[in-house]
């Protein structure tokens, strides 16, 4: 595997500005239902117009199905993830790679200047953008794009 020359990437390179944010008092259902209809794999929950938590398909599946939980009465903010984990739009991908593998997260906010969140740095994100960069084949590619899917 050899690294292409090209500049280092940042984090609002490979963003996703498909941001979908749902009122805290939500229910767990509501939000799944939320995730399918948008084509998200998380939803920002805001209180009043301020950012509580997160939730992921990951707090869905092993905090409402893995318990047999009924999602319709499930509150989302007693499953969701907090606090949201950010980074800044101009931070390279390293970093946001390596903030999200130390802290076991598969979803990065993405702040602006200004700490509003414009955007989110997924772990599909990052394996799309690391079968851009890297020269591979074999079972080596098989498996980066296992990974993701446009």
């Amino acid at each position: 595997m050899s690294k292409r020359a090209d500049k280092p990437a940042l984090v609002q390179d490979i963003m996703s500005k498909k941001l979908v944010s749902a009122d805290a008092d939500s229910s767990a259902r509501e939000m799944a239902q939320l995730m399918a209809e948008k084509g998200v794999s998380s939803v920002i929950l805001k209180d009043g117009g301020r950012i509580v938590g997160i939730l992921t398909e990951r707090d869905l599946a092993r905090n409402v199905c893995a318990k047999d939980g009924k999602a319709s009465k499930t509150p989302a903010t007693a499953i969701m993830s907090m606090p949201v984990q950010t980074i800044g739009k101009s931070a390279a991908v390293e970093v946001a790679a390596k903030i999200m593998a130390d802290g076991g997260i598969r979803h990065l906010a993405v702040e602006d200047g200004k700490k509003t969140i414009v955007g989110m740095v997924t772990a599909t994100d990052l394996a799309r953008h690391l079968r851009k960069r890297i020269d591979v084949s074999g079972p080596e590619l098989e498996i980066l794009e296992a990974l993701y899917w446009d």
